[in-house]
C-alpha cells in the first residue's frame, strides 16, 4: 500500500516530544538519584554530615524535577514549531511517499 504524507498535526507532535522527553527524563533522573543517594552513603559512612547529605540529594531531586518541566515545554515548542515548518514545506514542495505494508 502507497500513502503519501501531506501533513503532520503539530499539536500531536509537540505532544509527543513533551511526553517523549519526560518519560526518558525521569528515567535518567531516577537512575541519577540512586547514583547519588549511594554516594551520598558512601560520603556519611566516611564521615560527612547527614543532613548534609540530604540537603544534596534533594536540591538535585528538586532541580531534576524543574529540569523534566522545563525540557518537557521546550520539547513541545520545538515539536509543533517544526510540524508547521514541515508542513509548509511540504505545501510547496509536495508530499513524502510512504510504502506501508500490513504486519502480519
Amino acid at each position: 500500500m502507497k500513502a503519501t504524507l501531506t501533513h503532520i498535526g503539530a499539536i500531536s507532535l509537540g505532544r509527543l516530544l513533551a511526553i517523549w522527553s519526560f518519560v526518558l527524563g525521569g528515567i535518567a533522573l531516577l537512575l541519577y538519584a540512586l547514583f547519588m543517594l549511594v554516594v551520598g552513603l558512601l560520603g556519611f559512612l566516611a564521615g560527612a554530615d547527614i543532613v548534609q547529605m540530604l540537603i544534596g540529594v534533594g536540591i538535585m531531586l528538586v532541580m531534576g524535577v524543574i529540569g523534566l518541566v522545563v525540557t518537557a515545554i521546550v520539547m513541545f515548542i520545538i515539536g509543533f514549531l517544526s510540524a508547521v515548518v514541515y508542513n509548509i514545506i511540504l505545501g510547496i514542495g509536495g508530499g513524502i511517499d510512504l510504502d506501508l505494508r500490513e504486519r502480519n
